[in-house]
């Protein structure tokens, strides 16, 4: 086809002399060998670069999301503590023990009666259900466990025991009772008897300083004949034993709930150690607590260290709203979680210079414990509510940098343009952009070969700079940076277009201008740009 093109062009010329100056030519000496130098003007390709190119780069893990207004934020997440209310209020084992000595027995009432009568020894007895410090149990749903109830007697007369409590309520709605026999006048008489005590409810009552339950004790002895020893005695033994709770009711005094000890994952550093001179500016950790005890809280970040990829290591002190006090429903919110939000950044610590190290984690030791309270409050505990704490590590790409980059690879050689680079005398590359970022550009375009290695670069040294664009106080965009730039291929260098098989299209941010200021980067920022070329052909026709 070229052939073609160029024996028309010739033969119109040809014609062309011979028609307007037939006698002062002699078309015998006319050369076979013509040159023409055509232009050629072909867009190449258009792209675009957007903050998700960024972000890729930066998050290979998928941890990047937007805040409501659009700017992009990186966010590690981990919960810190689940502790069940059951572990947090607990309640112990007890033993009480109530005896009816010789003096209680060896009355007229009893000693003088006929063998075979009977007489009622009666005594009761007040048990504070005791918790933990200065706690308070008004009242209590057990949740599994026992009474053991043990049984020694002495007297040489049959008899048994009545145990009954009108403050504990067996599953059924009645009032607790249980009997123990002791049917032997050998003076030695040993018996015993278990309640389970699922589902029972216990109820105290105010007694003085404290809040008390009533258990009594009706001794009934048959008079067998025999006298009654001076140290004879039936002693009753109580064991409350692995009881948990359904709810407990009252005030739970303060204690340490929990220590835990962990250490905070950070894979933006471990796996970009290239980005640790990035300076974030605003770094945080939100906590989040959620909690269904009602019972307010304290948890104290005892320690917070950041271990950085050089092996350093830096301590978080706080310089206010720590430790964080953590609200609890009431009574009127039973079954409710109540939630409450702390911030750990630069307002409230040294937090932005715990990543001045680049850490691949953060290791902390964090406790908690009940809000100590005056004794007259009312809490509660049911064995569903738990207290959660939840963090939050984000970093906003709010930040300065010289070292991160968007690019894009693209598939291109010359050949399938249908440009022979044997006919090429020189070749224009002209990038035009729109580039919405605040912040400078260092654009550079690389020729690869097949390999993806670098041939070469389009434009010298470092590339060119791309004005930034015009943004308001709050970093949104006013105005973009548009403009153009060109590189020119001379005939030496255009032998790297032969062995070209991509394009890659690059652009480093560089903040080194902006000082302390710091760069925000929202979702739909992007850098444009269009790659044309601008081919200087020379056409021979003895090449042809």
């Amino acid at each position: 086809m070229r052939r073609q093109l160029l024996i028309l062009i010739l033969m119109a010329g040809a014609l062309l002399m011979t028609e307007c100056q037939k006698e002062q030519f002699d078309l015998s000496k006319l050369s076979d060998e013509v040159e023409i130098h055509p232009e050629l003007v072909a867009p190449l390709f258009y792209g675009s670069l957007s903050i998700g190119d960024i972000v890729e780069y930066m998050d290979s893990t998928g941890y990047a999301y937007e805040f409501d207004d659009g700017l992009i934020y990186l966010a590690y997440s981990d919960t810190v503590v689940n502790v069940m209310a059951d572990s947090m209020v607990e309640i112990p084992n007890a033993e009480y023990t109530e005896s009816f000595l010789a003096p209680d027995v060896n009355i007229p009432e009893f000693v003088e009666i006929e063998p075979g009568d009977i007489v009622h020894f009666l005594k009761s007895k007040f048990i504070a259900i005791q918790l933990e410090g200065d706690d308070r149990v008004d009242s209590m749903r057990v949740k599994g466990g026992e009474i053991l109830f043990e049984l020694m007697s002495t007297f040489k007369h049959n008899g048994y025991v009545n145990i009954s409590s009108e403050q504990i309520i067996d599953p059924r709605g009645e009032p607790f009772f249980v009997t123990l026999v002791a049917s032997d006048v050998s003076g030695v008489f040993e018996n015993s008897a278990r309640v389970l005590t699922d589902y029972y409810f216990i109820e105290t009552f105010e007694k003085g300083d404290s809040n008390v339950i009533q258990i009594d004790f009706d001794l009934a002895l048959t008079n067998s004949g025999n006298p009654v020893d001076p140290d004879d005695l039936c002693q009753i033994d109580l064991n409350f034993l692995d009881m948990g709770f359904y709810s407990v009711y009252g005030y739970i005094d303060s204690r340490n709930t929990f220590t835990e000890s962990g250490s905070f994952e950070i894979p933006f550093y471990a796996e970009n150690p290239d980005l640790a001179v990035v300076k974030f500016a605003d770094p945080r950790i939100n906590v989040f607590t959620t909690n269904s005890v009602g019972v307010p809280s304290v948890i104290t970040l005892n320690s917070m260290i950041s271990n950085g990829l050089d092996g350093s290591s830096i301590t978080l002190e706080f310089y206010e709203g720590h430790p964080f006090m953590v609200s609890a429903p009431t009574l009127s919110q039973i079954g409710i979680s109540v939630s409450d939000e702390f911030h750990i950044n630069r307002e409230t610590s040294n937090f932005n210079e715990l990543l001045s190290n680049a850490p691949t984690s953060l290791s902390y030791t964090v406790s908690g414990s009940t809000q100590q309270g005056t004794g007259d409050e009312s809490h509660f505990a049911l064995d569903t509510s738990r207290l959660v704490v939840e963090t939050e590590f984000l970093l906003p790409l709010d930040f300065r940098s010289t070292v991160i980059a968007m690019e894009d690879t693209m598939e291109f050689e010359m050949g399938d343009q249908g440009i022979d680079t044997s006919m090429v005398r020189q070749v224009n590359l002209t990038m035009s952009t729109v580039n919405e970022l605040p912040i400078k550009l260092d654009l550079q375009v690389y020729l690869l070969d097949e390999f993806y290695q670098v041939l070469d670069s389009v434009f010298e040294d470092n590339g060119v700079i791309l004005a930034a664009s015009e943004v308001d106080q709050e970093g949104k965009l006013i105005q973009a940076g548009e403009e153009a730039n060109t590189a020119i291929f001379p005939a030496e260098k255009l032998g790297k277009f032969e062995e070209m098989r991509y394009l890659q299209v690059q652009a480093r941010m560089n903040t080194s201008e902006l000082g302390s200021k710091d760069v925000k980067l929202y979702s739909d920022y992007s850098l444009d740009f269009k790659l044309s070329l601008f081919a200087d052909l020379i056409i021979n026709s003895r090449e042809l």
